[in-house]
């Protein structure tokens, strides 16, 4: 199975590879925002058409595949998500720009996106699946670690982001088995979300 084949999905979400017909989408949520704060800066600019053109450029290098994130029980869109440092040589990739709307966050739909996520990476026979995220980001940090990935360590000062700071980047893998762990946690937490 490929990582960008079709029918990335579970009971509640649904995954499709970003295109630019996904541009006005994106535009109109607090996305924009948002980037200020978590986004790295590019050479091309720091506003949203230009981090939009650059995604696009990257999905063109092969080694990064971004998505949108619909929910399945009213095509409501959810965020994005992608594949990032894709090497199929050492199995590996890293789970990237996951963004969930505002609205969503805190329910059962973040561990169902992190689920399909994981899942297609191990059909794809990815054997480390790696997270970077600020470690500022204490809310980011922990929704990894619930569902089983180790902290390896922190990258000081790896990244500028677009409103100028340096971020220290902790890092977070899943290798192997734990992946199978990981998915059965996410399981369980999606199943008590919907029962809360």
């Amino acid at each position: 199975m490929k990582l960008d084949d079709p029918g990335l999905e579970n009971e509640l979400v649904s995954l499709k590879v970003l295109t630019e017909a996904d541009r006005d989408v994106l535009a109109g949520t607090s996305a924009v925002e948002a980037m200020w704060q978590w986004m790295p800066v590019i050479a091309t600019g720091t506003n949203f058409h230009s981090y939009f053109d650059h995604t696009l450029e990257m999905k063109d290098s092969g080694d990064y595949i971004p998505f949108t994130i619909w929910r399945k029980s009213d095509g409501a869109f959810v965020g994005v998500v992608a594949y990032a440092d894709i090497s199929r040589t050492h199995r590996r990739l890293r789970m990237a720009s996951l963004w969930i709307v505002e609205e969503m966050r805190g329910t059962e739909i973040v561990p169902a996106v992190q689920l399909a996520v994981i899942e297609r990476a191990v059909a794809s026979r990815m054997r480390r699946i790696e997270i970077l995220t600020p470690d500022a980001n204490e809310r980011s940090v922990r929704s990894i670690e619930r569902f089983g990935a180790k902290r390896e360590g922190t990258l000081r000062s790896y990244i500028r982001m677009a409103n100028g700071t340096w971020a220290d980047m902790a890092v977070l893998s899943l290798v192997g088995d734990e992946a199978v762990v990981a998915m059965a946690l996410l399981k369980d937490r999606v199943r008590a979300l919907q029962q809360a």
